[in-house]
């Protein structure tokens, strides 16, 4: 069954998150706290929409995104996409994207759009489903560091 995203669903949702990114190719190790802060940050957000695939209970897919208007209507920007790494490959990924389109787009949102690694078995089950990559578009990147400046004892 894939629904929306409902606030009692995000110890489980965090759980699904963690799997999936501690799995092949991200490789990323989670903790419990950190990944539910995470989901938790994505979904309280007014603009927030979320969406679950669950099997008797489990949570096996969780797809974290906002509503936000852009100059050609409103798009659904899809902050977090996470699938089980048993449940990979199976189909339940490709599900809640279709669900999720069906429904936005009753609900008048003109496009999905998302960041992704490229190269990442995550940018070919994308193109896969539609989406398509823009040359245009850079992401940038930049690390905050700590001013020292700021810092230095003037006493």
């Amino acid at each position: 069954m894939i629904r929306r995203y409902r606030p009692s669903d995000l110890k489980n949702a965090a759980e699904v998150f963690r799997g999936a990114f501690a799995a092949e190719p991200w490789n990323e190790e989670w903790s419990y706290e950190l990944a539910e802060t995470r989901i938790n940050e994505l979904m309280s957000s007014p603009q927030s929409i979320g969406y679950v695939a669950e099997d008797n209970g489990v949570i096996q897919a969780v797809l974290c995104g906002r509503r936000l208007t852009y100059l050609y209507g409103v798009e659904y920007m899809i902050d977090e996409f996470c699938v089980s790494p048993n449940m990979q490959r199976s189909g339940i990924g490709t599900a809640v994207l279709d669900y999720a389109r069906k429904e936005l787009t009753a609900e008048g949102v003109a496009a999905m759009v998302l960041l992704t690694t490229r190269g990442y078995p995550s940018e070919r089950f994308y193109i896969k489903n539609g989406f398509e990559s823009k040359d245009a578009m850079v992401f940038m990147y930049r690390t905050i560091e700590k001013n020292k400046e700021c810092t230095n004892d003037k006493t």
